[in-house]
């Protein structure tokens, strides 16, 4: 059997297993980055499934990120929670990271929220600041994409110039300004990690137009994209990474403890978020 026909049975299998227990079906799904899980503890859980348990869908081994499918309900929204993604540094195959995607757009949903740390590489930007990402630059040196196509989840050769919905990206901005929250908004960098950046390279991303960094996202995005999804990414700066006389080793406990400190935030505006996922 061809190996891209291959996934797309295993994404169905995972699919059908989902929806064979979930209480409705979601109209957004939310992938909850480094830290996030804090703010959205605070919805209530109508539905819970452990990864785990779901076939063919991995659990993620970071400590920071577990293996959760959460159904709540946020500002009127039915959405479904992927608490903890699977990332291209722990060795898995780019099939493998985006197949969580797949399986949110199996389900029923339309719109994607992609949420993350970042390090800062906009001098304006400080720690725990809100940055909603209008644009990215791939430097994984792969793309999720790569391999034969599966015409029934897109073309073979996507748009990308509206990855991040610049509808929903305004939208967003004027609920911020109503709850008189600063949000900000920039080009994201997605590197594969799992070792930060050198000082050199911090100089090479900021040069090249990039306002912040990161290991995730990217493959998540084009995945959606590629199937068709409204994609809002909101990240929160974890730690400043230009200008060089700025930057400070930074360790993972460094990294959870600033976006945990700004998560209510960051959840509030993805709140009111939402509502931009219903019909008019």
């Amino acid at each position: 059997m061809d190996k891209q026909i291959d996934e797309y049975q295993k994404v169905s299998e995972a699919a059908d297993f989902i929806k064979s227990k979930m209480p409705f079906m979601p109209r957004a799904g939310i992938i909850l980055g480094t830290g996030h899980g804090e703010w959205a503890a605070a919805y209530p859980v109508l539905m819970e499934i452990q990864t785990s348990d779901v076939p063919h869908m991995i659990t993620p081994k970071v400590v920071s990120h577990k293996g959760r499918i959460i159904f709540t309900v946020i500002n009127g929204v039915e959405v479904v929670l992927l608490a903890g993604r699977v990332h291209y540094y722990e060795g898995y195959e780019m099939n493998e990271v985006i197949r969580g995607v797949r399986i949110l757009s199996e389900i029923g949903c339309s719109h994607l929220v992609v949420t993350n740390a970042a390090g800062g590489l906009n001098p304006e930007f400080q720690n725990g600041a809100i940055v909603l990402i209008s644009d990215h630059i791939n430097l994984m040196n792969a793309s999720p994409l790569r391999g034969p196509n599966e015409s029934k989840w897109g073309p073979r050769f996507p748009d990308m110039s509206n990855a991040y919905d610049r509808d929903w990206i305004k939208y967003t901005k004027l609920q911020a300004e109503k709850l008189n929250v600063k949000v900000s908004t920039g080009v994201y960098a997605g590197n594969t990690g799992p070792n930060l950046e050198t000082s050199a390279e911090y100089v090479y991303l900021h040069t090249i137009g990039a306002d912040l960094v990161g290991m995730s996202a990217v493959p998540e995005v084009i995945a959606a994209r590629h199937i068709g999804m409204t994609v809002l990414a909101v990240s929160v700066i974890s730690n400043m990474c230009y200008p060089p006389e700025k930057i400070v080793e930074t360790s993972v406990e460094d990294v959870v403890r600033v976006v945990n400190e700004n998560a209510k935030k960051a959840g509030a505006i993805i709140e009111a978020a939402l509502p931009f996922c219903l019909p008019n």
